[in-house]
């Protein structure tokens, strides 16, 4: 009854027929085609990226291997001036492996050392990152050279007025004897000299009184003022230390002698008979050199100029002189800055061949240099010395002779503590000298340097400056010039 009233409606049954349900079973063939095809195209994405990872980490092992060839090759070149590198070829040192694991499979690095014309060497270090240990061929290979110099100093490289030497947080002093005028204050994990590189220490205890008054800098009463000054118990001075007044070896008996071997005696008790060093505290240069280097300016330039004009010997830039972006300089004597000096990242300072002592960029104003900028000695090792008389005191002016020739007093007192030499980021700068005649040097990082020298010296970084006005054929410490990567011609 029911279907006849359906019928009489006109409607019927729905029902599929033959040509229907193939057009289905098409489409749904179709379908599946479809999503097979994007899972295997998402799996060949996946298996891609995975494979990309996995080469980019083994590249990054592979460069990290090589840079420890470089490090492990100069630390054993500082042990062994004779070292010859670790390859095949040198006895009893074959390549060296890394690292071994299922993670990161294997590391090699083999190193050469090559010796270049002027005493410098040239380390090539190449990294080779197996997938395993049982492989015959590396997955990846880098290569890096770098050139290395050996440096030394003939006398103090840290060398500081009354206003002394500062150190703080993991700053260490090596390869340097070190003469301060007044105290010298260590703070946190700082270090002077090594257990087998011990150093000359010296400081005079002229740093009284305070407030300073005409009488400045005048030497301390021992029993007020320690010439040098633990704020914790974990700095280290490894050397013979020589200080007037100095009774204490430190709360932790931080003053030692070092290896006993170097025959250094700790600290010594007597009056060492130090001279005064505030009226200069550097024997490189001094107030009348000052005068002499600028009456021989014979070139004046505008200091915008100065990325683009040669620095020839007795030239003068007007101004603030800024140094950015990729700037290659070569220097051929003494340069006279009238205003500031900047030097960023990518710069490049190169000392000519022809250059037979060393030039002097004299500077009125502040010095600043990044940590990145580059400055090479020439092939006879003669490095660059930076100087500026800036001071907090009123006999400074804007240009020439009036810039002060001597500063006792309040005077002195006031313009130690002002900053005007600033080196910042881990530094590469052997053989340069950097000098704050009245005020002060600051060098916050690591890495190589000439010398520090200021009426006060404040060191603040976390790692090891190596010191050396001197760079020859490395009879105390090789230090890194330059770093590239390197791509064999075969």
């Amino acid at each position: 009854m029911f279907k006849k009233k359906l019928m009489a409606l006109g409607l019927k049954r729905f029902r599929l027929n033959s040509d229907d349900r193939g057009w289905l079973l098409v489409s749904a063939i179709v379908m599946i085609i479809f999503l097979t095809g994007i899972g295997i195209a998402i799996s060949q994405l996946v298996t891609l990226q995975y494979q990309n990872a996995r080469l980019e980490e083994y590249t990054q092992n592979a460069q990290l291997t090589a840079e420890a060839g470089i490090e492990q090759t100069v630390n054993q070149l500082n042990i062994d001036n004779t070292f010859c590198g670790f390859n095949s070829s040198c006895s009893g040192y074959p390549a060296q492996t890394f690292f071994n694991n299922a993670v990161q499979g294997m590391g090699v690095f083999t190193t050469t050392i090559s010796d270049n014309t002027g005493g410098s060497k040239t380390i090539i270090s190449t990294g080779e990152v197996y997938r395993n240990a049982t492989d015959t061929t590396p997955y990846v290979t880098r290569a890096v050279k770098v050139v290395v110099v050996g440096t030394k100093s003939s006398g103090p490289s840290v060398y500081s007025g009354p206003g002394g030497l500062i150190l703080g947080g993991n700053a260490n002093i090596t390869n340097s004897n070190v003469y301060v005028g007044g105290t010298i204050t260590m703070n946190g994990n700082s270090q002077i000299g090594t257990y087998n590189q011990p150093v000359k220490v010296s400081a005079a205890n002229y740093a009284c009184p305070v407030p300073a008054d005409s009488t400045y800098p005048s030497m301390c009463d021992s029993s007020n003022y320690q010439p040098i000054i633990f704020n914790s118990n974990n700095p280290l001075i490894y050397g013979t230390v020589c200080a007037n007044g100095q009774t204490s070896t430190g709360p932790n008996n931080n003053i030692q002698t070092g290896n006993p071997s170097l025959g250094f005696q700790g600290l010594n008790p007597s009056s060492c008979g130090l001279p005064i060093a505030y009226n200069s505290p550097t024997s490189y240069y001094n107030a009348a050199n000052r005068t002499t280097q600028i009456s021989a300016v014979t070139n004046t330039q505008d200091g915008s100029s100065a990325c683009s004009t040669p620095w020839t010997a007795n030239t003068e830039f007007t101004g603030d002189v800024s140094l950015t972006g990729h700037c290659n300089i070569t220097i051929s004597g003494p340069i006279y800055i009238t205003g500031n000096l900047s030097i960023g990242s990518s710069v490049t300072i190169t000392v000519a061949s022809s250059v037979t002592s060393i030039p002097t960029v004299l500077v009125d104003g502040t010095i600043n240099v990044n940590g990145s900028a580059q400055m090479l000695a020439n092939s006879s090792g003669i490095g660059i010395q930076f100087i500026t008389f800036k001071s907090a005191d009123s006999c400074t002016t804007a240009t020439g002779s009036s810039y002060c020739q001597n500063l006792t007093g309040t005077d002195l007192y006031n313009s130690q503590t002002e900053q005007n030499i600033l080196i910042n980021g881990r530094v590469n700068l052997p053989g340069m000298i950097f000098d704050a005649y009245w005020s002060e040097v600051v060098l916050s990082g690591s890495g190589n340097l000439g010398a520090a020298l200021g009426q006060t010296v404040y060191l603040d970084g976390n790692g090891s400056v190596i010191f050396g006005t001197q760079l020859d054929s490395g009879t105390q410490t090789w230090t890194i010039t330059s770093y590239e990567p390197y791509y064999p011609t075969h």
